[in-house]
């Protein structure tokens, strides 16, 4: 959908009705993500939607002032709005807060000052008053090999009455190093952004790719993909539910799971010659062909797999000591998820049935009919149950797929150059992910990546407050989000 559409909350001047408003101009469709664009010296603003039946859409703005801030109807917008600001000097009028959110302090903004850092830095935090309040910082240099990122705990006694999260600390700037590669040659920089979810990443931008050449890819080369992203995701939740029993010193299922978790990747490696599948996925198909023999070694290795970690999962689930560590810890509201447009396990353990999968089917999953598990209570038990269901769910099609691979190619070679644009969005293990490309004469000349993580990191501090502070570790555990991802 092209137009000034986002108008909406344009110039004060502006006048349009192209994006969903009810009655009461409250936002009616999921705010998938808010980016700019420059073409030919004009910067333009591009939201994508998820409108109720309807499916995506990308309404296009041509910015020629101040634009009104979309944040006080969906407040998902802030980050989003931020960002654009900080990246092309977009004025946002309204947005409760327009704060830089990847420069932390005006003197890496290059703005003047009047004050040293340190004051400028501290000025950009809440301070939460009354008596017996205090402040713990955290970060951003942790303990172990976590990425850097700074959490500020408001509390009184263990109690947390307020979080403020610094993140991008180690922003690399990704969507401007794809900028003027040839668009078939820059999957590793896709697969660069988010190690542990590097496949998802690499078929989204395959997708976005074979979107701007409008190529069909062959039906073997989707099934295969299928394969990779429903084990990268097998991969993603039983290592989650481990690192959550490890967070309680639990530590039998623990080391199950980082067991059960190893073997997959040796499967995988032996199959594909990748542990991750970094390398697997190409515009046009795949590199790694799987013959009937390897499917059905891979396939007894995920049955084993799967058998030991529902096993030990569920005697976990059911220990007393541990529900009393999970059960109410980290609650995040359905309608705070819904206002933060949150996606994923995270959304899905409130009861949201949002999943890319089946909402919006690409590749082989438009030939499947699922149902979407979800949970209600949404804390840290809801979240390490949906990932408990979606190891079955994942399970299920990758047996039946190894079952019987269709026959034929694996590959479509496509044309060196072209010009276009595409989205793709696929359902990444920590959930939607999204790819927006512009290409020209074969060369990127703009490629946006909205990551999973950087959706759903403004919704943790809601699920924190009001719990003990020593329950942190388990809720951001239980949310289990990219930092990588998120500073890409």
């Amino acid at each position: 959908m092209k137009g000034n559409a986002a108008n909406q909350w344009g110039p004060e001047s502006g006048r349009n009705e192209a994006l969903p408003l009810d009655a009461d101009r409250r936002f009616t469709g999921r705010l998938v993500s808010i980016f700019g664009d420059n073409t030919g010296g004009t910067t333009i603003l591009h939201y994508l939607v998820d409108l109720p039946g309807a499916g995506y859409g990308d309404f296009e703005y041509v910015v020629a002032g101040p634009v009104r801030s979309m944040t006080p109807v969906a407040p998902a917008a802030s980050w989003h709005e931020r960002e654009v600001h900080e990246q092309y000097g977009v004025e946002f009028i309204g947005h409760p807060h327009l704060r830089p959110l990847m420069r932390h302090s005006r003197f890496d903004s290059g703005l003047p000052s009047n004050g040293s850092t340190q004051e400028m830095e501290e000025s950009q935090f809440l301070r939460v008053q009354g008596e017996g309040v205090c402040e713990i910082p955290v970060g951003p240099v942790h303990a172990g090999i976590i990425e850097p990122g700074h959490f500020r705990f408001s509390v009184v006694g263990d109690t947390v009455l307020h979080l403020q999260l610094r993140l991008f600390y180690t922003h690399k700037g990704t969507e401007k190093l794809f900028e003027g590669r040839v668009a078939t040659d820059a999957v590793p920089i896709a697969e660069s952004v988010s190690g542990d979810n590097c496949f998802a990443h690499a078929v989204a931008y395959c997708q976005a790719v074979e979107g701007v050449h409008q190529a069909i890819v062959p039906p073997k080369a989707n099934a295969i993909r299928l394969i990779g992203l429903e084990l990268e995701r097998l991969l993603a939740h039983i290592g989650d539910l481990g690192a959550l029993c490890g967070d309680v010193g639990f530590a039998v299922p623990a080391a199950y799971c980082a067991r059960i978790k190893e073997d997959l990747l040796q499967a995988s490696a032996k199959i594909v010659g990748t542990r991750y599948w970094r390398g697997v996925a190409v515009p046009g198909g795949v590199r790694h062909e799987i013959g009937s023999a390897d499917g059905r070694e891979l396939k007894e290795s995920i049955r084993i797999a799967v058998e030991d970690f529902v096993g030990i999962a569920e005697q976990a689930l059911r220990t007393p000591s541990l529900e009393d560590r999970f059960e109410g810890a980290g609650i995040l509201a359905p309608n705070r998820a819904a206002d933060l447009a949150v996606v994923g396990p995270v959304a899905r353990a409130c009861g949201i049935a949002l999943d890319v999968r089946r909402d919006h089917p690409y590749g082989a999953y438009k030939n499947l009919n699922f149902d979407v598990p979800t949970w209600h209570y949404g804390d840290v038990m809801a979240r390490a149950r949906i990932r408990m269901m979606e190891v079955h769910a994942s399970a299920r099609l990758l047996l039946d797929y190894l079952e019987a691979l269709p026959a034929g190619p694996i590959w479509l070679p496509l044309p060196a150059i072209s010009t276009g644009r595409a989205f793709a969005a696929v359902e990444a293990p920590r959930g939607e992910l999204v790819y927006w490309l512009r290409v020209e004469e074969g060369k990127i000349a703009r490629c946006h990546v909205r990551s999973p993580s950087f959706q759903n990191w403004p919704a943790l501090p809601f699920a924190v407050t009001g719990n003990i502070i020593a329950d942190f570790p388990l809720i951001n555990k239980s949310f289990n989000l990219s930092y990588s991802g998120c500073d890409r």
